[in-house]
Formats: C-alpha cells, structure tokens, sequence
C-alpha cells in the first residue's frame, strides 16, 4: 500500500493529517472573519490556506456591492494577522494576502450577480460550448443571460433571454470591454 506524507519539521507526518490541519486554520479563519465583517459591507468571496514548501499561505478575496478599498484590505489584513500570531493559529512564518477578487475570477454568489447585472458575462457549461451575453438575473439556482445569436459568423442577429441552472454551470466571469 503506497501512502503520502507530508515534511513537518523533520518528521513526515501522513497526508490527511496534515490536510486536517490546514482545515482547522481555515475554519478558525473563517469563523474570525464572518464576525469581523458582519452583515456588510464587506463581503467573502474566496479564503484558501495552503502549505508551501517553507511558509504557509492564507488567501482572503473580499468585495463589496461599490468595490473594496486598498484601505478595507490593509485594516483586515493587520487586523487577521494580529489575531492570527496571538491565538498561534500558525506558529511557522506565513503569508497573509487580502485583497478583492479581479476580474478574472468567477461569479459564484447570489450578490456577485446582482453586482454584475448588465455587465457582459462569459458562461463555461459542464456541458456543451460556452455562452457569451448580458447577465440580466438570478434566482438562488439559475441565472438569466441575454444570449447573442450569430448566423454564419456574422454580426450579432438577435439576442434572447435565456435561463441556466447554477448546476449545470461550471464558471461565471465577467467579460472586459474596452468600446
């Protein structure tokens, strides 16, 4: 039987504890950030914990409904790491990275559509050929996009409302445009 270990300080410790591991940073993190940020304006949208070869790495993407200040990332992020070095959370050197999402990184709650409503969005199915259009709503489980439709590669000829179900959908992003 083949099993992964992970390095720890000299000793190799097996994989799943040391994923274990990871996971109850990230929850203790979570749990610290839901209380700090409330009911708004700040919004989570994405926290990772990963273990890199000499330091471990927390990656905190917020936002707001407006967009998130330089400012909200910097008082969140001394904030976090206070907290962090005085719970001993992670008691090796660590990375602390806050900041908002970009555009390249997908839509994937109820309020990130709402905040792109209008805008151009780029929809990946888990089956069949992307869909490129206007993204005009949501419900809990599906959006409404605006498709294009293109006859012999021409020029848009008309667009309709369509629904898709958040679960047949593999990623949302946001399209730039620069007309």
């Amino acid at each position: 039987m083949h099993r992964k270990f992970k390095k720890e300080e000299g000793f190799l410790i097996p994989l799943f504890v040391f994923n274990a591991l990871m996971a109850d940073i990230k929850t203790k993190i979570n749990a610290w950030i839901q209380e700090y940020i409330g009911t708004g304006p700040i919004l989570l949208v994405d926290l990772q914990v990963t273990r890199g070869a000499r330091r471990s790495l927390v990656t905190i993407l917020v936002d707001t409904m407006e967009g998130v200040t330089i400012e909200a990332c910097a008082l969140l992020s001394r904030k976090l790491g206070h907290h962090i070095e005085e719970q001993a959370w992670i008691e090796e050197a660590y990375n602390l990275e806050v900041s908002s999402p970009g555009l390249d990184f997908p839509l994937t709650q109820g309020w990130q559509f709402e905040k792109n409503a209008g805008r151009k969005v780029k929809v990946w199915l888990k089956e069949g050929d992307p869909v490129v259009g206007e993204l005009q709503g949501h419900t809990a489980d599906a959006i409404q996009v605006l498709t294009e439709k293109t006859v012999k590669h021409r020029a848009v000829v008309a667009k309709e409302p369509t629904w898709f179900p958040l679960q047949a959908v593999d990623k949302i992003r946001v399209q730039v445009s620069f007309q």
